[in-house]
């Protein structure tokens, strides 16, 4: 159990503290929002992704197993009445994820004609949950691919995040930091895919050569280099302070490693008890964690 709360935690925390690093920014030329703009976020508020971490959560919690639709009703509903948010409040809900929500309320169905060159690294946001899911049932595309896809199915960004989504899968299962890149990629994905990120999976990263925006290419650059590179969670909170970019999801990624591999109590109080909406999340959290009780003891 205190696994299952630690990795979401993490993914929470990393959030909101991207997120009051990008609240500094002042040029958010590579970001891509609605109204393109951030201003006036406030101390420990949590963006998007956290929203759709939790609502992927809810939804497994009450279905007890991954329903695509279910999670994407879930996602429209958010939208409208502002469920799993900071009050109400979306911060950060790319365009593309926007425009995939308005035609699926209109239209009920998922005949949308997606943007085959969008890389964004958004949909990774759902991918913690089914990490944890197929953890305690079975390690399989069948439930990844239909729940990411749902804003997003160009073949990089689908590999992108199941790249991620086995390094948390091979951490859970005891590897550590360095063994978990050794990841056998499927046959599902193609050749081209691949190839894009072999200098990753072998760990050859190097600083000089990251952009810093939300490609999921370079989102996995920056992430796998600060989680090499970081001895303990004190670290990687320093290294993404000195980050620039679309730092909540660098931040939310790394940290939900770091609280998988370091202790979660080094991370400083203030951070923590910053975070917004604790009290419900601390509920979505215990009905996830009954989903694998019996599992778990």
């Amino acid at each position: 159990m205190k696994t299952i709360k630690n990795i979401i935690m993490g993914f929470i925390i990393g959030d909101s503290y991207g997120l009051s690093i990008l609240n500094n920014e002042t040029d958010f030329s590579t970001i891509k929002l609605v109204n393109n703009k951030v201003l006036n976020i406030e101390k420990g508020s949590f963006s998007y992704l956290t929203t759709n971490m939790l609502l992927t959560m809810d939804s497994i919690s009450k279905k007890k197993y991954v329903d695509p639709k279910d999670i994407i009703n879930k996602m429209c509903t958010s939208l409208i009445v502002g469920k799993y948010t900071n009050n109400g409040k979306f911060y950060k809900l790319d365009k593309e994820t926007l425009n995939i929500l308005e035609h699926y309320s209109k239209k009920n169905n998922l005949n949308y004609k997606y943007n085959e060159y969008d890389l964004s690294a958004y949909s990774i946001s759902r991918v913690v949950p089914i990490v944890i899911y197929n953890y305690y049932n079975i390690d399989t595309l069948d439930t990844l691919i239909p729940v990411i896809s749902l804003t997003n199915n160009n073949q990089v960004v689908l590999l992108g995040v199941y790249i991620y989504y086995k390094y948390l899968l091979n951490l859970m299962n005891g590897y550590d930091k360095y063994k978990s890149l050794k990841i056998d990629i499927p046959k599902y994905f193609d050749k081209n895919s691949k190839k894009i990120f072999k200098n990753i999976l072998k760990g050859n990263i190097y600083y000089n050569e990251i952009i810093f925006d939300d490609n999921i290419i370079n989102v996995l650059k920056i992430v796998f280099y600060v989680i090499l590179n970081s001895n303990n969670i004190n670290d990687m909170f320093m290294m993404i302070s000195n980050l620039s970019g679309c730092t909540n999801i660098y931040s939310s990624l790394i940290i939900t490693v770091g609280c998988l591999i370091y202790n979660i109590d080094d991370i400083p109080k203030n951070i923590v008890d910053a975070i917004k909406n604790k009290k419900n999340i601390n509920k979505y959290i215990k009905d996830f964690e009954g989903v694998f009780y019996e599992k778990i003891c």
